[in-house]
């Protein structure tokens, strides 16, 4: 048999994730360190919870509110007892290039049953998709460790482990309640006992957990204040300023279909001036109709083989985390960075214009949409006009119309070279 080239080399497929985690760590600490970002409102939050007396979940200007459950605080609030802030940039920065080794390692490991991605699917996936992760290595963001989280259950859940799958489903959604939609899918998934480990995770972390930290008054009036700061948010009562536009339902036709002015200068992208009774009628029929692909997909998936299916039926929840989620942002999307290596699969065939098309937008809206590169009026069109949306919307059409029949492992072009090493590019 032929010697396998460098590139295929087991090796090198271990150490892959954490050189990239290593990179990870530094991008993060040449922005965080001695910066701001959305680190300094966790350190704000870690000492005002340590102080008590707060609402740590009160409107923070442009930053918006703090929409993490109480419990997310935590570790930054024991870091804080032993550490200068300095030193926990510098910690934080080393723990976002660990959740990102972590990430690129299950996100090869949940590919497997599918074949895997040859080392040119991967360059596909960095050119398209780095942005989700590098938004949170710039920024400093939570979001990050919630994806990884996701992952990892889902990675536990295709192996059979159930019980672990829910427990890291559980951390995912006590860090960021947008998991809480693999409450749903996991009866229908055949997986009860992820389910059921999912709620006892929750319930200890979110209910137990910071009890002892704060004390039984404190521990309630966060609780309170933290379900009125989400009711606000899935109401659309914040304002859209601190909202902005994004790739979710919300964050797209509130800007095409009513005049929105974002700032001093009453920066608007509308198409249309609807009223608020038809712009609802028409985010419902929207809604609806992206739902029933995902449940299109979600149905489809069951002819598949167990490791399949339930990777398929996960990335469609992930997807749909991201289309219905009141407020989304480039980096929220690292939690659904597996429909995104799904589509880096490639095309079938060579003349499939819906993926070449969509690959061409993702592109555009995400690692090409530089100011310098674009100018500021195509830039901001480019995010106050949805494409990213559309594109997400389109690359949902492509992995819903792949699925028929199922590509899985014993019909994928890359399935004879999926047998090795996690990261698994070729054998």
């Amino acid at each position: 048999m032929p010697r396998p080239g460098w590139l295929e080399d087991p090796r090198l497929h271990r150490l892959l994730p954490w050189l990239c985690g290593l990179v990870a760590a530094g991008i993060a600490a040449k922005k965080l360190v001695g910066g701001t970002g959305d680190l300094g409102i966790y350190l704000d939050v870690a000492r005002e919870f340590r102080a008590g007396g707060i609402d740590i979940f009160r409107d923070r200007g442009d930053a918006g509110p703090w929409l993490y459950p109480h419990v997310a605080a935590l570790p930054i609030v024991m870091l804080q007892w032993v550490f200068a802030d300095a030193a926990i940039r510098w910690l934080w920065c080393l723990g976002l290039g660990l959740a990102t080794a972590l990430l690129v390692r299950d996100l090869a490991l949940a590919m497997r049953p599918f074949g895997g991605l040859r080392w040119w699917q991967w360059l596909v996936f960095g050119a398209l998709f780095q942005r989700c992760i590098a938004q949170n290595l710039t920024h400093g963001q939570l979001s990050l460790w919630v994806g990884t989280f996701v992952l990892h259950g889902i990675v536990h859940l295709q192996n059979g482990r159930h019980a672990r799958a829910g427990v890291w489903l559980g951390l995912a959604a006590a860090a960021k309640l947008t998991p809480l939609l693999f409450l749903v899918a996991l009866p229908c998934q055949r997986a009860p006992r992820a389910a059921a480990a999912m709620v006892a995770t929750m319930v200890i972390a979110i209910l137990v957990v910071p009890w002892p930290f704060c004390g039984t008054a404190e521990h309630v009036r966060h609780l309170g204040d933290f379900w009125r700061t989400v009711v606000a948010a899935l109401e659309g009562d914040a304002p859209l300023a601190i909202r902005g536009a994004g790739p979710s339902i919300s964050g797209t036709l509130d800007f095409l279909l009513q005049p929105r002015p974002l700032d001093a200068q009453g920066t608007t992208v509308n198409v249309l001036d609807l009223g608020d009774g038809a712009l609802r009628l028409v985010k419902l029929a929207w809604s609806a109709a992206i739902g029933g692909l995902l449940l299109l997909w979600f149905l489809r998936a069951r002819r598949a083989a167990d490791p399949v299916r339930l990777g398929m039926q996960a990335a469609a929840v992930t997807l749909a985390m991201s289309f219905f989620s009141p407020l989304l942002r480039v980096y929220h999307l690292a939690a659904a960075l597996l429909p995104a290596a799904l589509f880096c699969r490639g095309p079938r065939h060579r003349a499939d214009w819906l993926w070449w098309a969509t690959a061409t937008a993702i592109l555009f809206s995400m690692t090409l949409r530089q100011k310098e590169l674009l100018g500021e009026t195509l830039w901001r069109t480019f995010d106050l006009g949805g494409v990213l949306h559309f594109a997400l919307v389109a690359m949902l059409v492509w992995l819903v119309r792949d699925a028929a029949p199922a590509r899985t492992a014993s019909t994928s072009p890359n399935a004879a070279l999926a047998a090795g090493e996690p990261g698994t590019a070729a054998r």
